[in-house]
């Protein structure tokens, strides 16, 4: 089922950034002092684990739904454009994210902290975005759930990452506002997520 196989996707590509980060070491003794290193312990279990969590059982229950609740299928008329539609948003969301993460180099990590001679990158989706690689994890989910063709699995796959990826963005944000020099000037006209939206 290309859906699953997409979804599998998706986590293949977040174990391998999660492998990536273990391997080169980092962890919240980065932050630049004690009083960082607890704001970011807060931030972690308020954030972190929010935003792990929900692209996963998002992902089995749009896959559940899919199959226990067919009636809400739109038809094999719509099984190739839904499959279509899918594959090119999550994989519009890859390359986002991914651009993402290169973008940032070093400083891309899963936890909210601020690293030592850490500055603000403006270069790559972060000219147009604050967050685009959220907004890459958002499109990967959302494209899985477009290409069930499933109006429950659709809902599902757009809204429960997207609740939670918003608190972490508002979690990030406060810390990155309070350690990051530059930041606040950085956010001015730029949106968090989705462009002329939010």
């Amino acid at each position: 089922m290309l859906p699953a196989g997409m979804w599998y996707l998706v986590i293949a590509l977040e174990g391998v950034e999660a492998f990536r980060q273990r391997r080169r070491g980092i962890n919240r003794t980065l932050v630049t002092s004690a009083a960082d290193r607890d704001l970011s312990v807060r931030l972690v279990k308020l954030s972190v684990r929010p935003v792990k969590l929900p692209w996963c059982p998002a992902g089995v229950a749009a896959l559940a739904e899919a199959a226990l609740l067919s009636r809400l299928n739109g038809g094999q008329k719509w099984d190739k454009p839904c499959i279509a539609v899918g594959i090119a948003v999550t994989g519009a969301g890859v390359v986002l994210r991914q651009w993402a993460i290169h973008s940032l180099g070093p400083y891309f990590v899963c936890r909210v902290l601020v690293q030592p001679g850490q500055t603000v990158v403006s270069s790559g989706p972060y000219r147009w975005l604050r967050h685009p690689s959220y907004t890459g994890l958002w499109l990967e989910m959302v494209g899985v759930g477009l290409s069930t063709g499933n109006a429950a699995s659709m809902a599902t796959c757009a809204v429960m990452p997207l609740i939670n990826i918003i608190t972490r963005i508002n979690a990030e944000e406060r810390e990155l506002i309070a350690s990051l020099p530059g930041y606040r000037e950085y956010i001015q006209g730029r949106p968090r997520l989705v462009p002329h939206i939010w």
